[in-house]
């Protein structure tokens, strides 16, 4: 009896260790100054990320932002991965509100409801293979990803992040080889202190950040390889 009892444990806790994670995604409706908008955001622990639809025109744009606490904020990007509008506000229950701005400085306020709820099942992606990339425009920063998915635990990538003018001082990784799990790896390097970032990849783009305040990774002065990126191609690039 008793090894059987340790066999049903044993069996229930393997259960649960496989399970995939429960995501919510949740849709809102609301406007943007006078002009309606809907909005589908998966949440994923602090990532967010969905479409964006403008509904006098009608066309999804993706969307990749975060939630801390309940300060939320929202990259809108265009066809060639430039963003086109930040979204920066507060989360309070079913509603977010807050402010859009163009990388121009135009801004608007926004307020938005939750209309819809689902949960859905976080599923490890085939690959994370593609170019990766994201530009504030000729007056700001940009950066870009190149990553080879290996095998299902480990990739190759290098990243190059450019901050705007005056200084346009650079943010590099060279060439590296990470481990994979689950979606996200993590980079480390002790060369010029504690640098810790953690890659977090999912269907359409990936999301850059450091863990535990480790941000002595030998970069140009504030410059950063730290943000939300596109994916605007799924070929493995040569490296």
């Amino acid at each position: 009896m008793k090894r059987v009892f340790l066999l049903v444990v044993f069996l229930l806790i393997g259960g649960f260790s496989f399970a995939q994670k429960k995501l919510s995604q949740h849709t809102y409706e609301g406007l943007i100054n006078k002009f309606p908008i809907s909005l589908s955001l998966t949440f994923d622990a602090n990532l967010v990320y969905g479409t964006l639809v403008y509904k006098r025109v009608g066309q999804p744009i993706k969307v990749i932002g975060s939630l801390e606490g309940d300060e939320f904020s929202l990259h809108e990007f265009g066809e060639k991965t430039e963003i086109t509008g930040l979204y920066y506000g507060t989360k309070k229950g079913d509603e977010i509100s807050g402010t859009w701005s163009s990388p121009n400085g135009k801004e608007m306020k926004f307020s938005v409801k939750k209309t819809a709820s689902i949960e859905i099942e976080k599923l490890e992606l085939k690959s994370v293979s593609g170019s990766y990339a994201y530009s504030f425009g000729q007056d700001g920063g940009t950066g870009n990803m190149y990553v080879q998915q290996l095998a299902k635990d480990k990739i190759v990538l290098e990243i190059q992040a450019v901050k705007g003018p005056p200084s346009f001082n650079q943010a590099i990784i060279e060439k590296k080889s990470l481990k994979l799990v689950r979606n996200e790896a993590i980079y480390e390097n002790n060369k010029f202190g504690k640098c810790l970032i953690k890659l977090s990849f999912f269907e359409g783009g990936a999301n850059i950040i450091y863990l535990n305040e480790a941000y002595d990774c030998g970069f140009g002065n504030a410059a950063s390889v730290v943000g939300k990126y596109f994916k605007f191609d799924s070929k493995a690039p040569k490296f």
